[in-house]
């Protein structure tokens, strides 16, 4: 082996090193800050309150939002807006829309939070105020099992909860925020 090979192969081990310890430090911090929507209540009034919350950027970074947005606040003073059985199907964005597909379940679970036009109008702008925090979204529709309409189970989809429905594409409603 000529004598140069062998002063280079200390170095091919420190540049493999350090890339391995930079490849490291990127994959666990791959954590993304985000702001999510939840119920607020105060003098009777029924608000949206924000909460940060860091959440794995390498996933879909929608589809995990709203997951946490299912998994509810970790503020005791706000409320959940969505049942804790709610799935996520999916999060497509194109064109500024955000279509996100839930499973039946977000409108069949009458259990944890009871289906109202107060807590209707929270769900959905929950729903839509967190996902337009994000720059390229400005529109969000909602469907259930890929459907806008019709039944899906026996439920009426675009009723969603009974109340407001979900028969348009929604866009951010900044007068549901609770001032801080």
């Amino acid at each position: 082996m000529p004598e140069g090979a062998i002063r280079q192969r200390p170095y091919i081990f420190i540049w493999i090193a350090v890339f391995l310890v930079i490849s490291m430090t990127m994959l666990s911090s791959c954590t993304r800050s985000v702001t999510l929507y939840f119920a607020s209540v105060e003098d009777n009034e029924f608000y949206l309150a924000p909460q940060t919350r860091e959440i794995d950027g390498r996933e879909n970074i929608y589809e995990e939002t709203v997951r946490q947005l299912i998994a509810g606040p970790e503020d005791e003073d706000l409320y959940p807006t969505l049942p804790s059985s709610a799935d996520v199907n999916s999060v497509m964005v194109s064109e500024g829309l955000a279509t996100v597909d839930f499973g039946i379940s977000i409108i069949s679970d009458f259990d944890e939070i009871p289906h109202s036009s107060a807590t209707e109008t929270l769900a959905i702008y929950s729903i839509v105020n967190t996902l337009t925090a994000f720059g390229e979204i400005d529109r969000v529709r909602i469907t259930i099992e890929g459907a806008e309409s019709g039944q899906v189970e026996g439920f009426y989809v675009e009723d969603f909860w009974g109340h407001i429905g979900i028969y348009e594409e929604f866009t951010r409603n900044e007068e549901i925020i609770k001032d801080e």
